[in-house]
């Protein structure tokens, strides 16, 4: 709840928050896709394995991708 408020406290202050996420936990993944969203910032997914590969989520182009 805290770290959402100081996500809130960002989004206020136009601060945008870009997030590059190494781990696949399902509830982190729901985290990072949250705050990304609030802040209408990035979000990229790969793990330790495939870091040539990312998924890349774009909240201010509304666009998802996947970067090779």
């Amino acid at each position: 709840a805290q770290t959402l408020e100081e996500v809130n406290k960002c989004k206020r202050a136009g601060i945008m928050i870009n997030t590059f996420m190494l781990a696949s936990d399902y509830s982190l993944v729901n985290f990072v896709q949250k705050i990304t969203q609030m802040c209408r910032g990035k979000a990229y997914f790969t793990t330790p394995y495939t870091l040539g590969q990312y998924l890349l989520m774009d909240y201010m182009s509304r666009k998802t991708k996947q970067i090779h």
